[in-house]
């Protein structure tokens, strides 16, 4: 028989033991920071709104794929943020679909602001066992196939300080650690989802070059449990204050090329193809993702532009 046919059996017990894969990753999380920080709720300055689908390694059947949306918005004042985020993430027989509300507050300090956030999150996890091709159909009754949902709240803390070159960002997710048991294709045996309290730290500066060149080096780093840190490195370049062209390295992981390209100063649109360096590369078509967004300046203030992060 295929081996491919064991794929989504694969690919769902590698999150359960590994907790640094617990979560999606994007790799345009700079263009959306407030998916790896809620204190950045706001900090555009708009309404804005975004909307993302990946589809990671491509070719392989249960392979993830994720759909993501999330608007924020500053209060009248601009001391607050207030958010909104929906998630869907699929990999093999396991769903996850969780709605967020983020809030943020932010002060002045230095010569730019700090925001201090909190996002409040529910989770709901679904398993299906009947998508599971069992090398021995018979080795299991009825009763131990069908479907299982569980509901699991968190919570995360951030903090996030930019001015008009740079920022920086740490944020602590899960911080209640929630967990549920799993009876899955054997009963004999009870795995657990945890959700694995981490922090993630964000940063990034951009260099002007020339009037129509601007270069934006940023770093991610996820840490927590008994994982290795994962290090998520990026250089991008500005193009006539319009066009984004960049590249990224995730350690031991992946690479990937990045393009954003702003419409106008309400719409713009991004693309990312990455392919893994490890040996599960070679035996798929690499991963997409694609996302737009708009910006609406309700309050018509002046906003700055182009906008760096």
């Amino acid at each position: 028989m295929n081996w491919k046919k064991y794929i989504s059996l694969i690919l769902f017990v590698l999150p359960l033991l590994s907790s640094a894969q617990q979560d999606p990753n994007f790799n345009q999380y700079f263009f959306n920071p407030l998916t790896v920080n809620p204190a950045y709720a706001g900090s555009r300055g708009t309404l804005s709104a975004i909307a993302l689908h990946r589809s990671q390694w491509v070719g392989f059947d249960g392979a993830p794929t994720t759909q993501a949306f999330s608007i924020h918005s500053p209060t009248k004042n601009k001391k607050m943020g207030l958010g909104l985020q929906l998630m869907n993430d699929n990999i093999g027989p396991k769903n996850t679909v969780s709605i967020s509300g983020v809030y943020a507050y932010k002060i002045r300090f230095a010569k730019g602001q700090l925001g201090f956030g909190l996002r409040a999150s529910l989770y709901n996890y679904a398993f299906n066992w009947d998508e599971i091709e069992y090398k021995d159909e018979t080795a299991f009754s009825a009763n131990q196939r069908g479907k299982e949902t569980y509901l699991l709240p968190s919570f995360d803390f951030g903090l996030y300080y930019s001015d008009d070159k740079n920022y920086v960002g740490l944020e602590l997710t899960h911080l209640n650690q929630g967990r549920i048991g799993v009876q899955g294709d054997n009963v004999n045996i009870q795995s657990t989802v945890e959700q694995s309290a981490q922090a993630i730290f964000t940063a990034g500066r951009a260099f002007k070059l020339s009037p129509m060149v601007t270069l934006k080096p940023s770093v991610l780093v996820r840490a927590g449990g008994n994982q290795p840190a994962f290090i998520d490195l990026n250089a991008s370049v500005l193009l006539k204050e319009s066009l984004w062209l960049g590249v990224s390295y995730r350690h031991e992981s992946s690479i990937a090329a990045i393009i954003e390209y702003n419409i106008n100063k309400e719409f713009r649109i991004g693309y990312s193809y990455d392919i893994a360096t490890t040996i599960i590369g070679n035996q798929n078509g690499g991963s997409h993702e694609i996302f737009i967004g708009y910006d609406l300046n309700l309050f018509k203030a002046q906003i700055v532009s182009p906008r760096y992060f």
